[in-house]
Formats: C-alpha cells, sequence, structure tokens
C-alpha cells in the first residue's frame, strides 16, 4: 500500500503529540478491572518493566504486542556470556488505536513446557490461524533434548492461556548446523503465513528457514539457510505489495542494528538492502518486529534507555520501542530515526 509523505508525517505527529510519561498506576481496563492501562507517552513503550524482543499481531481491530521480561537479579551487572540475560516469562500488551495500552501481564513462561529448563525464555511470534493463537519462542530444553530449542504453544485467545501444543520441541540442536555459534543456535523464531503455505525462520549465527505443516506443528521438508550480510539473530519476516522482507539484527560498530534483505519469492533469491536502523541506544542487542495498523507500519524494537527501581538499562535490561515505518517508490524501507516521541 502507497503511502504519502503527508500521511507518513501525520502519523509521526500523533506519536509526537503524545508527551511526558506513562500513566499505569491507579489505572484499569473498563474491560476488566484487574487489568492496567497506561497511555504511550513517547518511547520507551513499557516504563514499568524492563522488556525486550517485540513481536506484534493484530487481531479484531487491535494490537497486541509480546515481549519478554527483562528481570533484574543480584549479579546481573557483572555476570558475562549470556548469564546477564534473565527472562524468565513473556508478557503481553494490546492497543486499540497506539495510544491507549493494557497491560495483560504474563501470558506464557519456560515452565509451561514439560521438556524445558525452567528460566531463560528468548524471542518470540505469535500469528493466528482458524482462530487459533500460535506461540513460537525459545527455550533451553532438558533431556533428551540438548540445548536451545523452538517451542510452539497454543491457546484460543491472543492472551491466552497458552499451553503446549505437540509436547516436545518444533526444533531441536541435532537438526541444525552448529556452525561457530554452538549449541544455542536455534533462537528467535519468527513465522510467516502466507496463503496456504506457512514459513518458519530462526537463528543466531545462520539464519535457518523452513516451511511448516499446515497446522503449524511441524517442520515440512527440509531447513534451508539464508545467506545475508553481517547477520546474527532476530530475524522477522513479512510481505508487502508482492515482496518478502526478511528484517535481522546484524553486526554494526560494535553492537547489533537493524538490516534487511528483500526477495520475490520465500524462495529468494534475498538482495541485501542494508541497515534499517543504527545501532539501539545503550543496548548490545535489537530486534526487529514489523507491522501495519490503522494503515500505517510500525517499527517495535528495543534499546537500554530506561532506569526503574534505581537500575539502569542494560544489556539485559531493555525497553520496548516504537516509531513509524516508510516505504519508497521502489518497495524499500526508508531508514528509521530511533526517536524517544
Amino acid at each position: 500500500m502507497k503511502k504519502t509523505i503527508i500521511m507518513a508525517l501525520g502519523a509521526i505527529a500523533i506519536l509526537s503529540a503524545c508527551g511526558g510519561g506513562n500513566k499505569a498506576a491507579g489505572e484499569t481496563d473498563a474491560a476488566n478491572d484487574s487489568l492496567k492501562i497506561f497511555t504511550f507517552e513517547g518511547n520507551p513503550l513499557v516504563r514499568d518493566k524492563f522488556t525486550a524482543d517485540p513481536a506484534p499481531l493484530i487481531h479484531d481491530g487491535r494490537l497486541y504486542l509480546y515481549v519478554g521480561h527483562d528481570e533484574f537479579y543480584e549479579g546481573q551487572d557483572s555476570a558475562s556470556g549470556g548469564k546477564e540475560f534473565n527472562i524468565t516469562e513473556w508478557l503481553c500488551y494490546s492497543t486499540p488505536d497506539m495510544k491507549t495500552w493494557t497491560d495483560h501481564g504474563a501470558v506464557l513462561a519456560p515452565q509451561d513446557f514439560e521438556w524445558a529448563k525452567s528460566g531463560a525464555a528468548w524471542a518470540s511470534q505469535v500469528v493466528e490461524k482458524d482462530g487459533k493463537f500460535y506461540y513460537f519462542t525459545t527455550v533451553i530444553a532438558d533431556e533428551p533434548y540438548s540445548g536451545y530449542a523452538v517451542g510452539v504453544a497454543v491457546a484460543d485467545s491472543p492472551t491466552g492461556p497458552f499451553r503446549d501444543a505437540i509436547g516436545k520441541p518444533l526444533v531441536t540442536d541435532d537438526m541444525t548446523d552448529n556452525g561457530t555459534r554452538g549449541w544455542w543456535n536455534d533462537i528467535d523464531p519468527t513465522v510467516l503465513l502466507d496463503g496456504d503455505d506457512a514459513w518458519l525462520c530462526w537463528g543466531n549465527g545462520t539464519c535457518f528457514l523452513a516451511r511448516l505443516t499446515p497446522d503449524l506443528t511441524a517442520i515440512d521438508g527440509e531447513i534451508r539457510v539464508i545467506d545475508v550480510p553481517r547477520y546474527i539473530e532476530g530475524p522477522w519476516l513479512h510481505k508487502k505489495d508482492g515482496i518478502y522482507y526478511l528484517t535481522y539484527a546484524s553486526m554494526g560498530q560494535g553492537r547489533e542494528s537493524i538490516s534487511y534483505a528483500t526477495a520475490p519469492s520465500m524462495d529468494g533469491p534475498w538482495t541485501p538492502q542494508g541497515e534499517l536502523t543504527g545501532m539501539a541506544e545503550n543496548s548490545f542487542t535489537i530486534h526487529p518486529g514489523i507491522i501495519e495498523f490503522g494503515d500505517q507500519w510500525y517499527l517495535f524494537y528495543h534499546n537500554a534507555t530506561l532506569e526503574l527501581d534505581g537500575h539502569k538499562g542494560a544489556i539485559g535490561r531493555r525497553s520496548v520501542c516504537v516509531d513509524t515505518l516508510r516505504y519508497a517508490p521502489d518497495g524499500l524501507m526508508i531508514p528509521v530515526v530511533q526517536t524517544r516521541r
């Protein structure tokens, strides 16, 4: 869908007009007085929790946003080698208008998969098919599996309750080439539903792609590798006007930035199109989530600018943000300037 510059600037102005800090204390959702509501007042979007790895979904005229809950623990600031991350659950937020948001709380945790070890939740995405909501995510698998594995949970509602869909991992370490990244290459799943086809893309260090069965609960055929420059992790698939987009976290100047590639079909060829964003403020990682909502495209991502309870943002204490996304007439995405408002 073509967008004029005037429309895009108007959408930015709407977001920018929100001003100040988010309101949460004492406010509740009219539909459910146990749920908090807050007003988006500028980035970061969520101000009462550290959040990361945003994944948007549209359902019945409402945008649902799934995020990992970064939680502080004593000793975190001196941890390294991946131990500085402490995501113990996934949270859900929703909005009808990109301004008023409902906090639905935790909707899934690693222990909801019986084959998983507790703790260590990673990036995820939820998609809807035939009235069911499928939650694709990564946890550390217990015996007899090993390493990080992709699992899938299912629910009848976008806010759950979600339950393990197959009782075992969807992707395990023995299904993919370890390469240089070792036992944690199977992380950060993204799913694209494209007509009768469903595609799963994931990986750290290597970008894997596979077709899913129609019920979204098994790999259908071979697992391919997409070769794109400086790929690190966090892929996101979307389609617009017949163009397929693979957006991902790439290695920037010592930290991650967001880059992307385009293709005429999921079979490729994938053409690198350069960076979509620079590096996230104060954060080594960055993770894209792209969606169209209300005739405007949005890029969700995270930085680490939030300070909460005396703890400053850090590699494992991140904060989800959103900015408007525009496309050039040739279909390329116009680079996004990360904003505070």
